[in-house]
């Protein structure tokens, strides 16, 4: 029993020392993406074709890391019950397009483009706006990294009940899982067909912000084809 509670005492001085250290490494990764931001704004002085390249390579490493900062406070914070969601009215559809301009890089690199099918008749819905759009940026950046060059990523806004529903279709699918919706347990992710350890918390996270916010998601795949992600969100 001594082990037992000496084991867990461990582990959690582990979380608690990773989520002081991640907290402590959020500003100055703010401070780099804003700093890049003001050079890639050519404010202090005109860029040329090289140097705007590095600068987006730089950029894309910070908000990485920034995204993996959040994962894992996200994660301390969920399981150590202090995570909260602040809803307020916004309109869906002119919120997916703020979401969608914060990939434009990622989208660029690869020649890819999305296509918007929208349905819905009332697109107003209260949510943690901060939260979906990590959610959605998640779901986009995981979409574009698996799927071809040249390749178009199909985004379907549509209702069912009274909620609010989003799927993103994406080209390709590498992984065979017996169960797909495997991919949203922690520590899992698609790594060459199999399912596999690793530090990444992303979709572990998407799953827990859609919940949180009384909602669903699930994956459905086809080998070598296309991969959708499918989410629903109440209205209130």
């Amino acid at each position: 029993m001594n082990n037992i509670k000496e084991q867990k005492t461990k582990t959690q001085d582990k979380e608690s020392l990773l989520a002081m250290v991640s907290h402590d490494l959020k500003n100055p990764v703010f401070s780099g993406i804003m700093a890049l931001k003001l050079l890639q704004d050519a404010k202090l002085s005109p860029l040329n074709n090289y140097q705007t390249e590095i600068l987006s390579g730089l950029m894309f490493g910070l908000k990485y890391m920034q995204n993996l900062i959040e994962n894992v406070l996200d994660r301390y914070k969920l399981e150590n019950k202090v995570y909260y969601i602040h809803k307020v009215p916004v309109d869906f559809a002119v919120f997916l397009n703020s979401a969608i301009n914060e990939c434009k890089f990622l989208l660029s690199d690869k020649k890819q483009t999305i296509k918007v099918i929208n349905s819905l008749k009332n697109a107003n819905i209260q949510i943690d706006i901060l939260e979906i759009t990590r959610a959605i940026n998640n779901l986009l950046s995981n979409s574009i990294k698996y799927s071809p060059a040249n390749s178009k990523i199909i985004i379907k806004l549509f209702e069912k009940n009274d909620n609010i529903c989003m799927s993103i279709e994406n080209a390709g699918c590498n992984f065979k899982l017996e169960n797909p919706n495997e991919i949203f347990d922690k520590f899992v992710s698609i790594n060459n067909d199999n399912k596999s350890l690793a530090s990444g918390l992303g979709l572990y996270i998407v799953k827990e912000i859609i919940t949180e916010h009384g909602g669903e998601i699930f994956v459905e795949c086809e080998y070598g084809k296309f991969t959708r992600f499918t989410f629903s969100l109440p209205r209130k």
